[in-house]
């Protein structure tokens, strides 16, 4: 090959990569309180309640206080099987960090079916509360979810990406106190349009995300602040 051939196929090269990174990029910006929020608080048996759909105002406080009856989001923006991929990002992270100590799935599935609900009064927490005290645990995880689109389009290319927005929070047994929050509200952007995110776009492999990968980054990116 000639010299110019090589100039010119390395200049179409870094063209090509520079077109790729500007149309793909994560924000990384998620919401987490520090684990130093759970200094002195011992893990002795935990679990995660089946996630909500919705919100209500603007903290995550508000929307675990409010009665079910008042949870709201569009139904264009969720994905009807969202709720229970999220529960089970929340119990793959936990089981990481705690292992034996996180009570499986299916039994607070179980045990939270059976609570009686009356979505005019109960709220997210009070739920989470009552399944703690049947599980006879101390501390338990309580979500929302009010956004989980999925991409149009490939991993390469898209009309439009995913999107997916979450709120979680530990809740203390006996009190019925939140202890430690999270937040996760994120749609996929450009390397173009947020550069100082570049990191999530290296670490995802370097392609649009589907929005159950784009839920499990958030779930694993807030997770990094829970205490071990």
């Amino acid at each position: 090959m000639k010299i110019k051939e090589i100039f010119l196929f390395r200049i179409c090269s870094v063209v090509i990569c520079i077109s790729l990174l500007t149309h793909m990029c994560l924000p990384i910006r998620a919401f987490a309180q520090s684990a130093a929020a759970l200094t002195g608080i011992q893990v002795k048996k935990i679990g995660v309640t089946p996630f909500f759909k919705g919100r209500y105002g603007s903290s995550i406080g508000e929307t675990l206080s409010a009665p079910l009856s008042q949870l709201q989001f569009n139904p264009e923006d969720i994905v009807a099987t969202c709720d229970r991929v999220l529960t089970g990002y929340v119990q793959e992270a936990l089981q990481k960090r705690h292992g034996e100590k996180v009570i499986p799935l299916n039994d607070v599935r179980t045990v939270f079916d059976r609570i009686p609900k009356n979505e005019a009064v109960d709220t997210p927490r009070d739920l989470a509360q009552k399944t703690g005290h049947a599980l006879g645990t101390d501390l338990i995880i309580v979500g929302t979810v009010w956004k989980f689109k999925e991409r149009v389009g490939g991993a390469m290319a898209v009309e439009s990406p995913a999107s997916v927005a979450f709120a979680v929070g530990l809740i203390d047994v006996t009190s019925g106190r939140m202890l430690w929050k999270a937040a996760f509200d994120k749609t996929q952007r450009s390397l173009s349009e947020d550069i100082r995110d570049a990191r999530a776009f290296f670490q995802k492999g370097a392609k649009w995300l589907t929005a159950n990968e784009l839920a499990r980054y958030g779930v694993n990116e807030i997770f990094k602040k829970f205490p071990r």
